[in-house]
């Protein structure tokens, strides 16, 4: 069976108060490329940077960028304050879009964020109290010296002052300064190994 191609028709053009719809412009204006090229696209390569770091199936970094464009093109640029948090957030926002589209489930240290995440490495209730009672324990051992070694060990150990400075002060000898250091530390130690 043999089918006619369909004939052209004479169209005649609509007169311009007719045609109610404004044509979408093919470029953003002069205004959006300046803020696309000075506040964005210096961006980039950090948001590459971040996107190499992840597992994208199905898609790609440059997929993720040019989307991130097509964005910027829309966007209601002027209530944007800072470009680089907006193309890290679009990229992000797309990630996490796409991952929804494809059943895809992240982590969040597949997205950058373990930041948030971070253990605290300060010492735990147990281990201030710990230290805050063998600092107590030394003070009171060093209270207990006797005068002139309680006063070199405390400059010295405490205070960090040489131990020239500290014979002057003291109105000893160099010598008498590091038998008193000794004797201090010797009793120390016997009093911690007395205290076990």
């Amino acid at each position: 069976m043999f089918v006619e191609p369909p004939m052209k028709r004479n169209v005649t053009p609509t007169a311009p108060e007719e045609n109610t719809a404004q044509p979408m412009p093919l470029l953003p204006d002069a205004e959006r490329m300046a803020w696309i090229a000075q506040g964005v696209m210096p961006h980039e390569n950090a948001v590459r940077r971040w996107l190499s770091g992840m597992v994208l199936p199905g898609i790609t970094e440059d997929d993720i960028i040019q989307d991130c464009y097509a964005r910027f093109c829309a966007a209601p640029f002027q209530d944007i304050q800072n470009g680089r948090a907006f193309f890290f957030s679009c990229a992000r926002n797309l990630v996490i879009d796409h991952a929804r589209k494809s059943k895809i489930r992240y982590l969040d240290e597949d997205l950058g964020l373990e930041a948030c995440n971070i253990a605290d490495e300060r010492p735990n209730p147990e281990q201030n109290l710990d230290a805050r009672q063998q600092l107590d324990w030394l003070r009171e051992q060093m209270i207990l010296l006797p005068s002139p070694c309680k006063d070199v060990f405390i400059l010295r150990k405490i205070y960090n002052h040489s131990h020239d400075y500290i014979a002057q002060s003291l109105g000893l000898s160099r010598r008498a300064v590091e038998r008193h250091l000794g004797r201090g530390l010797q009793k120390l130690v016997e009093a911690s190994k007395n205290s076990k």
